[in-house]
């Protein structure tokens, strides 16, 4: 069949590559890639992130975390005491109601032991020391919370709350800087890089150098990739639909440089010019067609309307006048 020859003829005169040629084409995109991520870091550093000291200290007064985490301490420790005595006031509870227990059941037997009623009488003024105890510590721990500790900590934690949101909005102004920095960083090399590709492809000179303009074609797509998902996506996570845009645009990119190159270089009109270069039959591609090609039988020679001479008919041109077909 005509189309079977033509497409094993093409490939093997236009397109063949060695595998050479692909390893050094692969390590070509590498070696790109590592330094364009190396300048995607370079513009990220560009944007530093918020001073969190210098930030902290604006929002603070002069020794308030100082002394609030002095008075937190001592709350703390009054804390610990009042559990302290609580754990006490339930060991001698249990002490007492043993020893109670003990001296009643020789009370109902009718005997008056004198050394269990000291001992339950013991356990009680224990008991009782203890609760007052446990009153006098919850008393202090009251009065310490109500007087020193919740006035600061609520100076404390207004001052603590500015600051966050201070803290956060500024990171997220960095973040939203430094993100759609890189963004345009990585669409502009991905521009850049697909028109090196039709560099290549579209100079007759070039075009069997195409697998390198391939290479920048891969760089630019992988570090678009790269770029947006491992540098740009934590940076603008909440703040726009990172995901939709990459999948949008890159999409809408994709599908643009695929109509493109599809009608600038496999279009019927672009494959005929192509094959009318190689001085082959701009129908099939079969060689030296003559007046008419002697593999599909398509005339090669058309009558000028102007010269009414003969001249190719795929030219735009008559070759005798230079009148347009």
């Amino acid at each position: 069949m005509p189309e079977s020859y033509i497409d094993k003829n093409e490939g093997k005169v236009g397109y063949e590559t060695t595998t050479a040629e692909k390893i050094l084409a692969i390590a070509l995109t590498v070696f790109l890639l590592i330094g364009g991520l190396r300048l995607a870091g370079a513009i990220d550093r560009l944007f530093p992130h918020p001073n969190y000291t210098l930030i902290r200290q604006e929002h603070f007064p002069a020794n308030l975390e100082a002394e609030f985490f002095t008075l937190q301490q001592k709350y703390h420790e009054l804390r610990v005491e009042v559990q302290r005595y609580t754990d006490a006031e339930a060991r001698a509870r249990l002490d007492y109601e043993k020893a109670r227990e003990e001296y009643r059941t020789l009370l109902d037997r009718g005997v008056d032991d004198p050394v269990k009623k000291l001992r339950w009488e013991q356990t009680r003024n224990q008991l009782e020391q203890v609760q007052k105890n446990i009153e006098t510590a919850q008393t202090t721990l009251n009065n310490f919370r109500a007087d020193l500790f919740a006035p600061k900590e609520i100076i404390f934690r207004a001052a603590e709350q500015k600051f966050q949101e201070d803290f956060n909005r500024q990171a997220r102004t960095r973040n939203l800087k430094a993100g759609i920095s890189l963004l345009i960083y990585a669409l502009i090399m991905f521009i850049l890089s697909f028109l090196i590709f039709n560099f290549f492809r579209t100079r007759s000179g070039l075009s069997r150098y195409a697998l390198i303009g391939v290479s920048f074609l891969g760089f630019g797509a992988l570090q678009a990739l790269i770029v947006s998902f491992r540098i740009v996506y934590p940076y603008l996570i909440g703040i726009i639909p990172v995901e939709a845009i990459v999948s949008i645009g890159g999409s809408t990119i994709s599908i643009a440089g695929i109509v493109y190159l599809k009608n600038r270089f496999f279009s019927s009109r672009a494959i005929r010019n192509r094959r009318l270069w190689k001085k082959v039959c701009p129908v099939c591609g079969f060689p030296d067609p003559g007046n008419h090609c002697s593999w599909c039988g398509s005339a090669q020679l058309v009558e000028c309307p102007s010269c009414k001479k003969l001249t190719n008919e795929y030219l735009p041109r008559c070759r005798e006048c230079g009148e347009k077909l």
